[in-house]
């Protein structure tokens, strides 16, 4: 993964803005049922595991879960939904209310069972998993009370997400109603569902489709490997499908990738997580989606805090949310290195959007000193965040020579890193192009710092940062600072002790 470092102050204004979004999800119940204990022996009467049952829990799974991210992402959320009136409806009415759920559009239907996944685990090991509950769909009356409910409170929320598992919930008619709502008044609404082609009348905000999703919806034959390359074509052929405006195809490990219509596409890339529990993190992926969005983040920057979320929540065990806290910490925790283009768009797109003053500078930071040191408090003194392009070994080879560089990319990040003034570090350099033009074109800086060893005539990324409407200035160095001339005592010392050991010789 491309290592980021989007801190509280850049993504946090947008996280704390969750809090004031309310959010009315749509979709089938499902409670998931664990049963835990210990198997030390096998059944007499057939070649099964026998398992010793010391602990049962309860947790929100299908739309449920959904609603539950949306409210541990600091939003006030309704769910909308048809449950059983029997026991385990009791218990998800109870989990959904302590939750921070609002229920008041849940209809408790008593000759209707609630759908239960119960797996029975031993140790970490799932060993069987068997599923109980009415999955038709529900009759015309339970349909006319829903959209009912619909109709009296749509107008109070900021936004819809339709959590669809074909449990019967969402029927054409509660479609259709939605569809004539949208048509009359402009909302947002996300759908998440393994039958994305039945809400295109919808033209929905935003659609979540995961990869096996999109094979089905695409008629292509899955590969084990390198899906982002196979699908990154297809952006268009997804819309045409979904109708829908922003297209976020979630790959697993290969993150994902956002179509938007006329734009780039643009991708995200996952932390390494050891033993992840998948588990519901489609449900904390939309969630956090859904609320970026409608604060106004771009869907780059959506994009990546869903992602940021997702990864929290692959973490724990079973079905589980992220918490606002939770994804506060997940960018303020990560390190100052960028490696790769998307996520550099990410975080410029981050800083701009929160009113901050982008400065860029860059250099190969060979051997650190105090004139470094000066220049790039100064440069960070001229804007809100300080990014540093630094040269890779093998530019700083072309351009200075074989001998350099002293220090290698890995040591001079890490020192530069050191440095409170430094908000983020990345590479740049190819056989094709030594200068950062590459890097400007993406970051658009607010101001481009150079040594005053330079012109504006005799800068060749000039043009670029003007078109972009940047600044350029220009800091005086610090005189006799300079790692050349650092080297050259070096070696002049050590001549000299050479010297010096010779005639003592």
């Amino acid at each position: 993964m491309a290592d980021t470092r989007i801190t509280e102050a850049e993504f946090g204004p947008i996280i704390q803005q969750f809090v004031t979004k309310r959010i009315l999800v749509i979709g089938d119940f499902i409670l998931d049922v664990y049963l835990k204990g210990i198997s030390s022996r096998l059944c007499p009467e057939a070649p099964v595991p026998v398992v010793d049952v010391d602990e049962q829990t309860l947790l929100l799974g299908g739309a449920a879960n959904t609603a539950c991210n949306i409210a541990a992402l600091g939003a006030q959320v309704s769910f909308c939904s048809v449950i059983g009136g029997d026991a385990f409806g009791r218990n998800a009415m109870d989990l959904l209310q302590r939750a921070g759920v609002g229920t008041g559009n849940i209809l408790m239907v008593e000759d209707r069972k609630t759908i239960v996944k119960t797996r029975v685990m031993a140790g970490n090991h799932v060993l069987i998993r068997y599923d109980d509950g009415d999955e038709t769909a529900i009759p015309a009356w339970c349909e006319e009370a829903l959209i009912e409910k619909i109709l009296y409170s749509i107008s109070t929320y900021d936004a819809v997400i339709l959590s669809d598992y074909n449990k019967g919930v969402l029927t054409p008619r509660i479609v259709e109603t939605l569809t004539a709502l949208r048509n009359k008044q402009s909302f947002f609404i996300a759908v998440d569902s393994k039958r994305l082609s039945f809400f295109r009348s919808l033209k929905p905000s935003l659609v979540k489709p995961n990869y096996e999703e999109a094979m089905r919806l695409l008629d292509l034959p899955p590969v084990a490997h390198n899906r982002a390359a196979q699908l990154r074509e297809y952006g268009e052929d997804l819309t045409i499908k979904t109708q829908a405006i922003i297209t976020a195809l979630t790959l697993d490990a290969e993150g994902s990738l956002i179509f938007e219509r006329s734009r780039p596409v643009y991708r995200t890339y996952t932390q390494s997580v050891v033993s992840p529990n998948v588990s519901g993190a489609g449900d904390t992926y939309i969630s956090a989606f859904t609320l970026a969005s409608i604060v106004g983040a771009s869907p780059a920057i959506a994009a990546s805090l869903a992602t940021a979320a997702a990864s929290v929540a692959i973490r724990k065990e079973g079905t589980a949310v992220c918490s606002i806290k939770e994804l506060l910490v997940q960018f303020d925790s990560q390190e100052k290195f960028i490696y790769d283009i998307s996520a550099l768009e990410a975080v410029a797109d981050a800083v701009k959007q929160a009113g901050k003053k982008i400065v860029f500078t860059n250099g190969c930071f060979d051997i650190l000193h105090s004139g470094h040191v000066s220049y790039l408090e100064k440069a960070r003194s001229a804007g809100d965040v300080l990014l540093v392009g630094i040269n890779t070994d093998e530019s700083i080879r072309r351009l200075k020579g074989t001998s350099r560089p002293v220090n290698t990319l890995a040591d001079r990040m890490k020192v530069l890193a050191a440095l409170s003034c430094v908000d983020y570090i990345v590479p740049f350099g190819s056989e094709h192009d030594d200068t950062p033009v590459s890097l400007l074109n993406v970051i658009r800086p607010h101001v481009f710092v150079k040594g005053g060893d330079y012109t504006e005539d005799t800068l060749p990324e000039a043009d670029t940062v003007r078109a972009h409407g940047g600044e350029i200035v220009f800091i005086p160095l610090v005189p006799d600072h300079s790692t050349t001339i650092i080297i050259d005592r070096i070696q002049e010392a050590k001549a000299a002790a050479q010297e010096y050991t010779s005639v003592l010789l």
